[in-house]
């Protein structure tokens, strides 16, 4: 085994690195303020809209044409770049694993303008997806300017990706964290100084338009006591089952929407936007991404059959309105269902003297948190999003309590991890031998309990055209011979095809972790 460690007296990669995300982070800051600033007032005038109803039904005949024309203009605009469809984030996973390209430039300006008129409408979609894919492209387009490529342009779009989180709910943290469990899955110091970077200056410009309000202040006065963790068992495993079937409506609406032959995909987005209208017009409350119908379960007392109600609209028009590919999110469509769940919950044991009214909004916290867990499968980044959202670290136990059951009854049911489930979709992975397109480098941590840790690297099965060129192992650098012994910790860095890159990083995924 040769050993090569190497110490400069200054080495400024990590400070170059800092610098470039700091500019992501800001250029993305502006992009998603902007961006939120128009779709808010979008929902307000269509709130003013579906109030005019009320007062004069003619009023119908000017919001339907213009809806129509808008599902028109969104579709013409996914037609011309497909990846704009939906969220946002499986793509921008998919791009980061190698298996899909995007035109940074083309994204950037038509998913604007898709997310502002369709989330301005007021559907069942986030700006919180769309903000990521934002922030992606702003990374992607700043490493194109940069002339920088293979693992560095992958840092630069995941760095505007947590900037995009970060700036869009004044959550820097979970922006980082977002970006580590729900797309790398690993914590490479490079990777995380740059994301915590972008998503602190993204955040920066966020709170100097927006205030330094937490986006959901829920007020609860209370601390639920451990004599009382008990309830939270059962709840959690309520939001497990409730989680894992939303996942798989996630993953089963776009399907059922693909056997529509008589509309185009690109148009199947009017399919939402008309039926959002009368929802609108009866249930103004519940319109948007869900933040509004949070903060309204937190502050007033709706009966038990309207709490019930909203919630069953909620996760059926939310699903429909994904399914149909329109080019919004889920997060905070999410976090809204759980909140009623906790609500519903929580109204529930009060009736049955299990708890006092102090304690509701407590549920509606750990409602949001244990929901998003089960169909995110990203523990971490729930507890930490919902304690940035909420401006409160109160009840961080509880709250970890009801992850962890609502994990572990949501991973039993065969839930998958969504983004990476969607992501999957987007692409078939091509293999490609013998490429004469430029190399890059995979890089991958190695895990305890993975099939390779403790292994010679002669007795490891490795992919095919690929070349095992380095390991780091902490301020080591070992050029690997056939009797190193692979470690846990280890980062093995592989040679391979710029073409082959997805391909090769899955494979050696699998030999790296464990599941």
């Amino acid at each position: 085994m040769k050993i090569v460690s190497k110490k400069l007296p200054f080495d400024f990669t990590n400070l170059k690195f800092v610098g470039i995300s700091a500019i992501i982070g800001t250029l993305t800051g502006i992009v998603i303020s902007a961006f939120r600033i128009l779709i808010e007032n979008g929902i307000q005038y269509s709130l003013n809209a579906y109030q005019a109803v009320w007062h004069n039904i003619n009023v119908l005949w000017i919001i339907i044409p213009v809806f129509i024309l808008i599902a028109i203009v969104v579709g013409l605009l996914m037609k011309g770049n497909p990846s704009i469809r939906g969220s946002g984030i499986p793509q921008v996973e998919a791009q980061l694993a190698g298996n899909l390209e995007m035109n940074w430039f083309s994204v950037l300006w038509r998913k604007f303008i898709a997310g502002v008129l369709t989330d301005g409408t007021g559907v069942y979609m986030g700006r919180e997806g769309p903000s990521i894919q934002l922030g992606g492209a702003v990374g992607q387009g700043v490493a194109y300017g940069l002339n920088m490529y293979g693992s560095k342009r992958r840092l630069l779009i995941a760095t505007g990706a947590a900037a995009g989180l970060s700036a869009t709910f004044s959550a820097p943290l979970a922006g980082t964290f977002f970006v580590m469990e729900g797309i790398y899955r690993n914590f490479q110091p490079l990777i995380w100084l740059s994301s915590l970077t972008g998503a602190i200056t993204a955040n920066f410009v966020s709170i100097n338009v927006f205030g330094l309000q937490p986006v959901l202040p829920i007020f609860y006065s209370h601390d639920l006591q451990p004599s009382s963790y008990w309830q939270l068992i059962p709840f959690g495993i309520i939001l497990g089952v409730l989680g894992y079937v939303y996942n798989a409506g996630l993953l089963d609406l776009p399907l059922w929407f693909a056997k529509i032959k008589f509309i185009p995909w690109y148009f199947m987005c009017i399919i939402p936007i008309i039926l959002v209208i009368p929802i609108g017009i009866f249930f103004p409350d519940t319109i948007g991404g869900g933040s509004k119908i949070i903060m309204l379960a937190s502050t007033k007392s709706f009966p038990l059959q309207m709490l019930i109600l909203f919630l069953i609209l909620r996760m059926v028009f939310g699903l429909i309105s994904y399914g149909a590919g329109i080019p919004g999110g889920f997060f905070m469509p999410i976090l809204a269902v759980g909140a009623l769940i906790g609500a519903v919950y929580g109204d529930v044991s009060t009736k049955l003297g299990l708890v006092n009214n102090g304690l509701l909004n407590n549920f509606l916290i750990f409602g949001m948190a244990g929901y998003f867990t089960a169909v995110s499968k990203a523990p971490f980044t729930s507890m930490i999003l919902i304690t940035e959202l909420v401006g409160n670290t109160h009840n961080f136990m509880s709250l970890a309590i009801v992850v962890l059951v609502s994990y572990l009854v949501a991973d039993s049911l065969g839930s998958q991890p969504i983004y990476q489930a969607l992501a999957e979709r987007l692409t078939k992975v091509k293999r490609y031998l013998d490429s004469r397109e430029a190399t890059d480098l995979v890089k991958v941590p190695v895990f305890e309990f993975s099939p390779i840790a403790h292994e010679f690297v002669k007795d490891v099965d490795w992919p095919g055209h690929s070349l095992l060129i380095t390991i780091k192992r902490g301020n080591l650098t070992i050029i690997p011979q056939p009797t190193t012994k692979i470690h846990p910790g280890d980062i093995l860095i592989v040679l391979v095809h710029k073409n082959n890159f997805g391909y090769i990083y899955q494979q050696l995924k699998d030999l790296t972790t464990h599941e």
